[in-house]
């Protein structure tokens, strides 16, 4: 199957190994969380190791890491060498810690948590409840509030998305007229440190939960463009910082039914001047055939919020209803796309 193409089965595959495959895609992502749980990676970074001394690192039976090995081998995630030590290969340095093209924080987002609340996914589908709730007693953003490594992990997730996501929107957009940039739900900053480093001439305000922006600094310190960004904790239900001249909205209003969303885009409108600009990036439900990535990924946004990926016309109508008129609708190289739209 390919992620991001509208054909998911290739040519000469039979159906049955095709549905079997993905069937059995569930065990191999959770014996990849399990590996990355426990370090594995880093821990073969310093050379190959057998099961037993796998097993003293980290704590485990013995004789059940040597048949998760033999099972990651047999999938290419690790490599073997005369049948007895495991060895670090392309595959696996994907899950090392704090690499530059690490998805640790994704394998851990995706196979802890979000792993659990998929399993939920009939009876939300039934009910229309949201299956995270339903699976741990409380919204998203409380459980992260109560479980620092589950916040870690998810911000790690959506730093490590920002680079194949929404990178190629520094192709697709010209920012080179901003004087100052507001991120509005900005996370930790990833994107905005990105995007002020591609463009010296910016300043930013980085804008979002407290609890959230409390880990922003240390990023935008990595960048080298703290001195640039003005970090501002609140929420954006109540007040946006005023003082930029291009408001951003990156991943934020899929989070949200249609009535928080305008309501976020509301106060967008009242902290803006009739000149400045407005960029939603966001995934665009197509109406006709999509990729499995963009199937998944609105199932995801049901599983973790009761939410679905927008069409583009749902995204117009929200924006007139919170006052705004479209400019620009912007595709990118990869699967989001920017709209960008001025007060009325």
């Amino acid at each position: 199957m390919t992620l991001y193409s509208e054909n998911s089965q290739t040519e000469g595959e039979s159906s049955s190994s095709v549905l079997l495959e993905m069937m059995y895609g569930y065990q191999k992502s959770q014996a990849i969380f399990v590996a990355t749980k426990l370090g594995i990676a880093d821990i073969l970074n310093n050379g190959s190791k057998t099961a037993d001394e796998l097993a003293e690192a980290t704590g485990v039976d013995s004789r059940s890491i040597y048949h998760l090995m033999r099972m990651l081998v047999s999938v290419g995630v690790f490599s073997v060498e005369n049948n007895d030590k495991f060895q670090l290969n392309n595959l696996g340095k994907h899950l090392l810690t704090g690499t530059s093209d690490s998805l640790r924080g994704t394998v851990m987002a995706m196979g802890d948590e979000l792993y659990q609340a998929w399993g939920n996914l009939l009876p939300s589908i039934k009910s229309g409840e949201t299956a995270f709730e339903s699976t741990f007693k409380m919204s998203l953003y409380s459980y992260f509030k109560q479980n620092y490594e589950a916040s870690v992990n998810f911000n790690e997730w959506m730093k490590e998305t920002t680079r194949e996501w929404l990178l190629p929107v520094l192709e697709a957009y010209d920012f080179s007229e901003v004087k100052t940039l507001v991120d509005v739900g900005g996370g930790i900053g990833t994107l905005t440190a990105v995007i002020l480093k591609a463009n010296p001439q910016m300043q930013a305000i980085l804008f979002d939960r407290e609890d959230v922006v409390v880990d922003a600094d240390k990023v935008l310190e990595v960048a080298g463009v703290a001195d640039r960004c003005r970090i501002v904790g609140g929420n954006f239900f109540d007040s946006v910082p005023s003082g930029g001249d291009l408001y951003l909205l990156s991943r934020v209003l899929l989070n949200w039914d249609d009535t928080h969303a305008i309501k976020i885009l509301q106060n967008c409108y009242q902290a803006m001047t009739a000149k400045d600009k407005l960029v939603v990036v966001d995934f665009m439900l197509p109406q006709g055939k999509m990729s499995p990535f963009i199937g998944m990924g609105s199932l995801t946004l049901f599983v973790l919020g009761g939410n679905f990926m927008r069409r583009e016309d749902e995204f117009y109508n929200l924006l007139s209803s919170a006052g705004f008129k479209v400019t620009n609708t912007i595709e990118t190289k990869g699967p989001v796309s920017a709209i960008e739209a001025k007060p009325a």
